[in-house]
């Protein structure tokens, strides 16, 4: 079943970013951003539960630039390692699209890392089409 995410999926969007993605951020730092998040305006996440756990979710949120019409940008789609290939993806994507085009965006897009293949070959099954090459850069205060 795929639901708007509540702050008791905490626990468990913790554990599949460090999981799935190898992000190992603390439980208390991740509930903290997920209330920011849940009160940003045209930000969408979505948990897919089954059997009353959540295996997956996608994240989703505004993209608005200068040179080309309004998208939504999947910040996140991951689900747990020993759940994948059973379709949870596929159908958080859906939900994210069906949102996104609610939303009036004009397409969505994401950046998906150099070592992610198996994503890069699921996001263009899905009909995405790769742009171009990009170094990601960050600068931390402090």
């Amino acid at each position: 079943m795929i639901r708007t995410m509540e702050l008791k999926d905490a626990s468990a969007i913790q554990n599949i970013n460090k999981e799935s993605l190898r992000y190992d951020f603390p439980i208390q730092d991740t509930l903290e951003k997920l209330k920011i998040i849940q009160n940003l305006p045209n930000n969408q996440i979505y948990v897919y539960e089954k059997e009353e756990q959540v295996i997956g979710y996608i994240h989703l949120a505004d993209y608005e630039n200068t040179y080309h019409k309004s998208l939504k940008n999947i910040l996140t789609l991951a689900v747990l390692p020993k759940k994948q290939g059973q379709g949870v993806a596929s159908q958080l994507l859906e939900a994210g699209q069906n949102w996104a085009k609610k939303q009036g965006s004009a397409g969505i897009r994401l950046v998906s890392g150099f070592e992610r293949k198996s994503a890069q070959k699921f996001y263009e099954a899905k009909g995405f089409r790769k742009r171009k090459d990009q170094i990601n850069y960050i600068k931390w205060w402090g």
